[in-house]
């Protein structure tokens, strides 16, 4: 599968209440990207991430992290260039992350569903959030062995047992770096919004990946 995702769309919603550091906001969302495609790999061919803008008249084609970068340039918007795509990849499986309800419409023309920032940036997250955990248990386990065996556990023993070599926190730290206040600071929670059963069936779909 292939997912397209409406990059600025995507990072309006993550970071609605940071103003500026937009290049380290796109960073950072490109680092969770592809922590999380390494994660999903089996079932993910591509992840493309589509912004608005960029240095050139023409779109400009980057990869980070694994993650597909396009810039769609000053002659076409971001949607515009998901849509052409769209078209020419029509046979392929793709699905669409955005909130945007005309580009949504316009893909659906060619058999492309859509999944809300919100639906997908909790999946990605919990992929994140998931994998500390397993991470810090195995790590405490660990340590509770060595307490076990010895009465006296040194500064060298400890360092073993410290999660500062885990890619999912330093990516988890990383954003809390952008966050300007405590409040913000806070879990990203999805939107109470009831979900239709078309949503359903999309979020159960790249829940399996």
């Amino acid at each position: 599968m292939i997912l397209i995702i409406d990059g600025y769309n995507l990072i309006k919603q993550v970071f609605h209440k940071v103003k500026g550091k937009l290049e380290n906001q796109r960073n950072q969302i490109i680092k969770e990207l592809g922590y999380y495609k390494k994660k999903r790999e089996n079932g993910i061919k591509d992840i493309i991430l589509v912004f608005d803008g960029g240095f050139t008249s023409h779109a400009d084609r980057q990869i980070h992290d694994g993650v597909v970068v396009i810039f769609s340039g000053n002659k076409d918007s971001a949607d515009d260039w998901i849509i052409k795509f769209v078209e020419k990849h029509k046979n392929e499986e793709m699905l669409l992350v955005t909130k945007d309800r005309k580009l949504k419409s316009a893909c659906k023309n060619y058999g492309v569903d859509a999944l809300g920032v919100y639906d997908f940036y909790d999946i990605v997250q919990n992929t994140i959030l998931e994998d500390v955990e397993k991470e810090f248990k195995i790590k405490n386990k660990s340590f509770e062995n060595v307490k076990k065996e010895e009465d006296y556990i040194y500064d060298d023993q400890l360092k073993g047992f410290e999660l500062g070599d885990s890619e999912a926190l330093d990516i988890l730290m990383s954003q809390a770096d952008i966050f300007e206040s405590k409040k913000d600071e806070e879990k990203i929670k999805k939107k109470s919004e009831k979900m239709s059963k078309k949503d359903k069936r999309i979020y159960k779909k790249i829940k399996k990946l």
